[in-house]
């Protein structure tokens, strides 16, 4: 279940929201997000699927309000309402998939956007020679946004050569539920789109930012702030203590 605390037109919005894939980058493009352009927190996500976790306000260390494994931020300015996943899931996510399309149909969100990445070393010689970012897209966006993709040099991701039905077809190593989520989506005539990041486990802050820059070629982001989250602090853990030089 998508639960709002408040009563919020959402008509015409853009849903953004990450899969839980290789280095987080989905949900650390997501923390600079909601960071950058101040959304507002509300609602939240009640679903099993997924560890659940309560923690202190990831994005202001004045706030007395906590974070759970799914919450829900919006930002009229952008008209953006993002979905934070913090933690894996556990189980099928059918029902979380279902709770998704009946909020998108329910509050009339205009397109849904999935941020995801894929494994680095599953490129193929052109995908290592060009820029590591890729798209896909429901047939509604590229009819609507296929010009813009074109002026942007934007590429969409390749088809591979599948050698049990010998049928090209569209995958994502490391990417998590992102293609099930889109293909579900597809099957039930939501607009929506994967964008996605080549990439390693490591330091992935670069990947995420270049992942928002990527996405707000596309879509309107109102830019409040430019600092990363408070959480972001200690990302690596801890600094090491002093006392062992």
């Amino acid at each position: 279940m998508l639960k709002l605390s408040e009563k919020i037109d959402l008509t015409g919005y853009t849903l953004v929201l990450p899969a839980v894939a290789v280095g987080n980058v989905g949900q650390l493009a997501i923390d600079i997000l909601i960071s950058s352009t101040q959304m507002k927190k509300i609602g939240y996500v009640l679903s099993s699927g997924f560890i659940p976790i309560i923690g202190a306000d990831p994005y202001s260390t004045e706030s007395n309000d906590v974070c759970t494994s799914g919450d829900i931020y919006y930002d009229p300015d952008s008209k953006i309402v993002s979905i934070q996943i913090r933690s894996p899931p556990v189980k099928r996510l059918n029902k979380f998939f279902n709770d998704v399309k009946q909020f998108v149909q329910m509050e009339k969100i205009e397109k849904v956007i999935i941020l995801t990445s894929a494994w680095a070393h599953t490129r193929n010689d052109a995908q290592i020679h060009t820029m590591p970012m890729r798209y896909i897209v429901s047939p509604i966006i590229e009819k609507n946004h296929g010009k813009k993709f074109k002026e942007l040099n934007w590429l969409p991701l390749e088809t591979e050569k599948n050698p049990f039905t010998n049928t090209e077809e569209l995958s994502i190593p490391g990417g998590g539920f992102a293609k099930k989520l889109y293909d579900f989506f597809i099957t039930n005539e939501i607009p929506s789109a994967i964008l996605l990041v080549f990439c390693s486990e490591g330091d992935n802050v670069p990947d995420a930012t270049g992942l928002i820059k990527y996405l707000s070629g596309w879509i309107n982001i109102v830019v409040k702030q430019t600092k990363y989250p408070s959480s972001w602090e200690f990302l690596f853990g801890n600094p090491a203590p002093s006392d062992i030089y």
